[in-house]
């Protein structure tokens, strides 16, 4: 995968001046996408954080079953999206239909600590591919054996077919 695979990134929602606030914005179920289309259209700098996953379609014709899978992009947060702005700016997301409510920080520089882990996690899951094992049965210890997760270990919780594996860490 490359560079231009991975999803948009605003650098300048990671610098601060003046009165400006980076404050997570809590959105009506689904309406992640939407409300940062919205942001972007009326210059509002903002973060989704997003992580592969993959989608499955069953059809059936002619009486026949048939289901294919494809990747696609999922908020990392449900419901959640990081809005950089003015005080009064953020009183005018209100008019978007989208937004819930607008949630404090109360420790700003903290909370933008924790906005550049996000992005690195977000980074490290389109960088870092898994090969998995078809051996390790459900209830099995796993380790990993390279990458950046490398001597991470765990137990594989459940397994659905080739498509999606959880482990515990």
């Amino acid at each position: 995968m490359n560079t231009a695979d991975f999803p948009e990134f605003d650098d300048s929602i990671l610098t601060l001046s003046g009165t400006e606030v980076v404050c997570p914005v809590k959105t009506t179920p689904l309406h992640e996408f939407k409300f940062r289309d919205y942001c972007q259209e009326n210059g509002v700098v903002n973060y989704l954080p997003l992580h592969r996953t993959w989608k499955v379609h069953n059809l059936t014709s002619n009486g026949k079953n048939y289901n294919y899978s494809k990747e696609v992009l999922r908020p990392m947060f449900s419901g959640y999206i990081f809005v950089k702005a003015q005080p009064e700016e953020l009183r005018k997301l209100f008019e978007s239909k989208q937004i819930v409510r607008i949630l404090p920080v109360p420790d700003l520089p903290a909370f933008m600590e924790e906005v550049k882990t996000v992005r690195k996690v977000e980074l490290v899951g389109f960088k870092q591919e898994l090969e998995f094992n078809a051996d390790i049965a459900v209830g099995d210890r796993f380790q990993i054996q390279s990458g950046i997760w490398e001597g991470v270990t765990g137990w594989l919780a459940s397994r659905c077919k080739k498509i999606k594996w959880e482990g515990q860490i």
